[in-house]
């Protein structure tokens, strides 16, 4: 059972699981990029747990960072720099992502010299052969650097176990999220991002227990309303990024929001919209944020070959962010969601001072507007510090759906 909490009572529960794993003897390695290679990390003997932001943190000027810097990488340096952030055996910074992730890297090598820091280098290209052989020379260097740092090698049955465990983990997640499309009011969306919350703090057999008894009841709950082929149907629609087949969705509930953008969890959104008046959680059909959606579509890991390419080429496979996809196929995408799903409202989230996010945001509303569906865009930092000015603009928006 998955209990409601508050955003700040969610990092600090997640904090406490990483100390206790930490006293239990597990090395925790974090990460700051959703696309990260968990398997690979498991395989080390290494538990990979995301690298949260904190809604107390003060994440304006800091004297080290240049404006470069997003607010989500203040944010955690912040924290950092005060003496208040997660204790993690060693963090990894993405390359070719954003400038702002790679750069901040540099500067926590420069100002924090003993902790433990990675580079793992993405293709900045649409996914491809030849991206996939880079990326699975990217992945075999981060490798070989766990290796030399902590002294301990990749183990392949490691990484088999790490393979099936987060490949349940992600295809119940696929299937609670196809299943919130059908029928939104089956399941909170405060609590399957309590779940994905979960995935991210750290990817244990616990966290599948948890996902598997929600799955289990609300599966049990929608044929009750649906065929369950339905679910699947429509849950490898989306890992195919292709709607085409799928019929148009019943438009009975009267507001049907889809949020996309934004590096913000799914826990601190799903907290702010509650506070918003008139707003109700199963107005929200789907999310393709960073720390949604996009995490849990990575298509399974294939076990036949080389697993550094297979690696690669799963972690291509997933939604991604611009730099890796292109924006020509995300808003195709997003058009195909928007008619097939009947959606008629969008909420465009925008991490304030995140180049990928402020330049892909304006196509993504021309998309909307293209097929007359009203947008608004939220400009929004991980401490949600101008709550009332974006509970007022939502609640403007909802009056205008209704």
């Amino acid at each position: 059972m998955v209990i409601r909490m508050s955003y700040s009572r969610v990092v600090e529960q997640s904090d406490q699981a990483i100390r206790e794993l930490t006293e239990a003897g597990e090395q925790i390695l974090g990460y700051i990029y959703p696309h990260f290679p968990l398997e690979i990390a498991m395989a080390h003997g290494l538990l990979p747990s995301l690298v949260r932001t904190s809604p107390s943190a003060g994440g304006g000027y800091e004297s080290s960072l240049q404006t470069f810097a997003c607010s989500l990488t203040r944010n955690i340096f912040s924290q950092r720099a005060s003496g208040h952030l997660t204790t993690f055996s060693g963090i990894v910074f993405s390359g070719n992502t954003c400038d702002s992730l790679q750069n901040v890297g540099e500067v926590w090598r420069k100002r924090f010299p003993d902790d433990k820091t990675f580079r793992l280098t993405y293709p900045a290209a649409i996914p491809s052969e030849s991206s996939v052989t880079f990326l699975a020379e990217e992945l075999r260097k981060f490798s070989v650097a766990i290796d030399s740092e902590f002294k301990m090698p990749f183990s392949e049955e490691l990484f088999k176990d790490a393979v099936a465990l987060i490949s349940e983990i992600r295809e119940s997640l696929q299937m609670l999220y196809a299943a919130r499309v059908l029928s939104p009011k089956l399941l909170e969306y405060s609590t399957l991002s309590s779940l994905i919350t979960g995935f991210l703090t750290a990817p244990t057999t616990s966290v599948l227990d948890n996902v598997l008894e929600i799955r289990s009841s609300t599966m049990e709950d929608l044929e009750m309303q649906v065929d369950r082929d339905l679910v699947s149907e429509l849950q490898n629609a989306f890992l195919r990024k292709d709607l085409m087949d799928i019929g148009k969705f019943d438009e009975s509930i009267s507001i049907r929001l889809l949020l996309v953008g934004g590096m913000i969890e799914t826990n601190a959104l799903s907290e702010f919209l509650k506070s918003v008046p008139n707003f109700s959680e199963d107005m929200i059909i789907l999310d393709l944020l960073s720390y949604g959606f996009k995490t849990a579509f990575t298509p399974s890991i294939s076990l036949v070959g080389d697993p550094f390419e297979n690696s690669a080429r799963a972690i291509l496979g997933s939604l991604g962010e611009p730099t890796q996809e292109g924006l020509s196929d995300r808003v195709r995408f997003l058009k195909e969601i928007l008619s097939k799903l009947s959606i008629n409202g969008l909420i465009i989230c925008e991490q304030s001072f995140c180049d990928p996010d402020e330049f892909e945001a304006p196509s993504l509303a021309r998309a909307a507007e293209d097929l007359q569906v009203p947008s608004v865009r939220l400009p929004i930092d991980p401490e949600l510090s101008d709550r009332v000015r974006l509970e007022g603009r939502i609640q403007t928006f909802l009056e205008t759906l209704m």
